[in-house]
């Protein structure tokens, strides 16, 4: 692990700067907030922070929309993102690192000089309108839009300030007025925050950075921030809203007089999910309360903050019993000596943590205040004797009685308060702290055996970094697959909380074919981690679980996708490793029954069946629809041409079908791999449109490309082309590195694949990129999925 602490560097227009090396990255992860949100927005145009986020990607004054971030961003194949929360809006992207400097110049351009053309501003207002629609049908919106309501009155966290065509008056003169004044008092140097990471030296990147920021106006600093209203007294403790899942959350407010509440915010869901013997969970799960507990921040600024805890497992009933446990946890523990010792566990795990994030997800992390350790300490147990006077908690229960319509700000929620239930008397219980976890403490007891295993190893980076694991073995049990997957989840999710704590990212998928799981983390851990999880997920499942809701419509079927493109069945255990030391690859061998070569699987079998279209009923309004397009053959030549191709298409695609057509606010397109099969991938959800005319618009825009392909030119391609090759290079780093040596392996492709589709590239032209177009216009294998029928086949 890099021992390169963070480099801070304060300017004198006030803004802050924040860097970290990260040795092994081969990216650059960047995160500019600005310190303004939607709780700083005019009361009177609910959204407008939100909106003006939206607005600024949509051209500046030096760089028109195909020339700003989002254009050079998509063409380089990195990442481009942004969200207005309540207190600040992030801007962040990911992108190769010699494009640090023109990816920030147009960031601050669009930032500090938006167009806000009127016409951008009318299409963009039913984007969000779509956003707000999808929104208000999502149950984890409308649950903590429920917790808002039991503050006290005046405080914004009760309004949903995602704007809609009723509150964004984008024709009126005074929301124009208000809309350049938000931006002004807000986006200026002295409200700005810049975190980088990257593999240079963090002064090297803070030069790049101090070069470009430093030239910004530095604003009139705080004056336009108004005090918060107070989260407290509750007017509503108690709480039902009316909801097809019965259960029970609690909510959390509270306000503390200290400036920064974070690091104690986050040894205080630490403990309180923990799933060791004598923790909260334990307890809740010996009194047959629920089987798993989920918290998180809602809101948090200064001394307030208000939390979630989530009971999967609790009926509504049972709420004033979790409450009162709660409570008894919480009244047990504060001023507990182990607390400190809890601190020091929590913050070696947190390092480990880092280790195998991206490095956008570094940037994010280094956006918040570091605390010292007596502070943490401190406002953790004034939290604590916050949860056990219960004068903040707030009891949210699930059913489907019938209740009235709450007079909120934003979504209709039928939502009722009630009477306080009569205090629950709940069995003496000793709670104490769990201690540190034997995988940290290198005492990992180990009992289950491996099965026989045919593994391959590659050796890692020298500059050390995160190692990565895969595994693919059968599945012992029938039924659907998503019911499996879920199954299957939920019986390791104490173990894959335990590894996400120490840094080991899991991410575990069921097709027909055998469960598919990838391990990223500490290359020390992956082993042992392996040797706990792999077993539980090769015993016999008596009984599959429901599937749990995937929120957006397109991710649903995102999930299901791979359910088009499936291989022959598993017959045994399968791994590969990248960054694997020689003790850690012994250590795996003397776990496993016996070890043999991983041989190359088969490619995948071509089926050319026209349209295979796939119906998926899907609750809510929304349409979605998912188009893949398979490689019509193997060859590097092939896939070169179908590469480039997406590589062009991509951004046409989010011009079209987004901002000309306002089709919908969540769309993509581009060359994808699906299991072990390769191709075009084009994906939309829409408010406006079924399922079936979303195929004809797509169908109808790769018809209207033609004419596009032909007038391109050698300069064109050559600029296309160059985007691409970096993506095609073997990787260096451990976790790219592992992923196209994995994917390779599930095409059937050998390792020196991507070599030759590199030099196949080198000599492509714009009469290649054409004749990939005519193969993909074809439709001799097209797989849809969508929440609706075709209207003819």
């Amino acid at each position: 692990m890099s021992d390169q602490a963070p480099v801070t560097r304060r300017l004198a227009n006030g803004a802050e700067l924040r860097a970290q090396q990260q040795p092994w990255a081969q990216q650059l992860g960047l995160c500019l907030r600005v310190a303004a949100g939607s709780h700083d927005e005019p009361p009177a145009y609910p959204g407008l922070a939100h909106f003006l986020e939206h607005l600024l990607f949509l051209g500046s004054r030096d760089y028109p929309g195909d020339q700003g971030l989002m254009a050079l961003v998509q063409r380089h194949g990195g990442l481009v993102n942004a969200s207005t929360q309540a207190r600040h809006t992030d801007f962040v992207c990911e992108v190769p690192v010699e494009l640090l400097q023109p990816a920030l110049t147009r960031l601050l351009d669009m930032l500090c000089q938006p167009l806000l053309e009127i016409d951008a501003q009318l299409r963009e207002r039913e984007v969000l309108h779509a956003e707000y629609q999808a929104r208000s049908q999502d149950a984890d919106s409308r649950i903590d839009h429920a917790l808002g309501q039991a503050l006290a009155a005046g405080h914004r966290c009760g309004a949903f300030l995602a704007g809609d065509r009723s509150t964004l008056a984008v024709e009126s003169a005074e929301f124009q007025q208000a809309l350049r004044d938000y931006h002004q008092c807000h986006y200026h140097a002295g409200h700005m925050r810049l975190t980088l990471v990257g593999p240079q030296p963090a002064e090297q990147l803070l030069d790049i950075a101090e070069a470009l920021l430093g030239t910004l106006p530095a604003g009139e600093g705080a004056v336009c921030f108004a005090p918060p209203a107070d989260l407290l007294p509750l007017r509503a403790p108690c709480l039902h809203l009316q909801y097809s899942r019965p259960g029970v959350h609690l909510g959390l407010a509270v306000q503390l007089d200290t400036r920064e509440l974070s690091a104690s915010l986050d040894l205080l869901l630490d403990a309180l999910q923990d799933p060791a013997p004598g923790g909260l969970l334990d307890g809740l799960r010996a009194l047959q309360l629920c089987r798993q507990l989920q918290a998180r921040v809602l809101y948090q600024h200064g001394g307030q903050c208000l939390l979630r805890l989530d009971f999967p497992g609790a009926t509504a009933e049972q709420g004033a019993a979790v409450r009162a446990v709660v409570q008894s946890w919480a009244a047990q523990l504060q001023g507990h000596a182990d607390w400190s010792l809890r601190l020091q566990h929590q913050q070696q795990a947190a390092a480990l943590r880092l280790l195998g994030l991206s490095p956008l997800a570094v940037a994010r992390e280094l956006q918040s205040s570091v605390q010292d350790e007596s502070h943490t300490l401190r406002d953790l147990n004034a939290l604590l004797v916050c949860v056990a006077r219960g004068d903040g908690l707030i009891e949210l229960r699930c059913g489907e009685q019938v209740r009235p319509l709450w007079p909120a700000i934003g979504l209709d929620l039928p939502l009722q308060a009630l009477s306080m239930s009569l205090p629950t008397p709940i069995p003496s219980h000793q709670w104490r702290l769990p201690g540190n976890d034997p995988l940290l403490a290198g005492a990992a007891v180990v009992s289950a055996v491996l099965p026989l295993a045919a593994l391959r190893h590659h050796p890692g980076q020298t500059e050390g970094g995160p190692a990565a694991l895969y595994w693919r073995g059968p599945c012992s049990g029938a039924g659907d697959t998503a019911a499996i997957e879920a199954g299957l989840l939920l019986r390791s999710a104490d173990l894959r909380w335990r590894g996400e704590r120490l840094g080991i990212v899991s991410q575990l998928s069921v097709q027909a074919a055998g469960w598919s799981l990838s391990l990223r983390g500490p290359a020390a851990l992956l082993p042992a981690f392996s040797a706990l999880l792999v077993p539980l997920l090769l015993a016999e499942l008596d009984q599959p679980a429901e599937p749990a809701s995937q929120g957006m419509l397109l991710r649903a079927l995102l999930q299901r996708l791979p359910q088009l493109c499936e291989r022959p069945k598993a017959s045994r255990l399968e791994g590969l490793s990248v960054g694997l030391g020689a003790s850690e690859q012994a250590q795996l061998a003397e776990l496993c029954a016996a070890v043999e070569a991983l041989a190359d699987l088969p490619p995948v079998p071509r089926i050319e069946t026209g349209i295979d279209w796939h119906q998926v009923v899907q609750p809510g309004t929304d349409a979605a629809l998912l188009l893949f397009c398979p490689l019509p053959a193997d060859d590097a030549c092939t896939e070169a041409a179908w590469r480039l191709l997406g590589q062009v298409l991509q951004g046409c695609f989010y011009q079209r079908l987004r901002g000309e057509l306002q089709l919908g606010y969540a769309l993509f397109a581009g060359f994808r791999q699906v299991e072990g099969c390769r191709g075009m991938l084009f994906a939309l959800q829409s408010p406006v449109c079924e399922a079936a005319g979303i195929f004809d618009h797509i169908r109808a825009f790769l018809g209207e490309q033609r004419q596009l392909l032909a007038a391109l030119d050698d300069t064109a391609v050559s600029r296309y082309r160059d985007a691409l090759l970096p993506a095609l290079s073997p990787a260096e780093a451990n976790l790219p590195r592992a992923e196209q040596l994995w994917r390779l392996h599930l095409a059937g492709l050998p390792e020196v694949h991507l070599q030759r589709v590199q030099q196949a590239l080198v000599a492509l032209t714009a009469n290649d990129l054409l004749q990939a177009h005519e193969q993909l216009l074809s439709a001799c294998d097209w797989r849809v999925l969508a929440s609706g029928a075709p209207s003819t086949v």
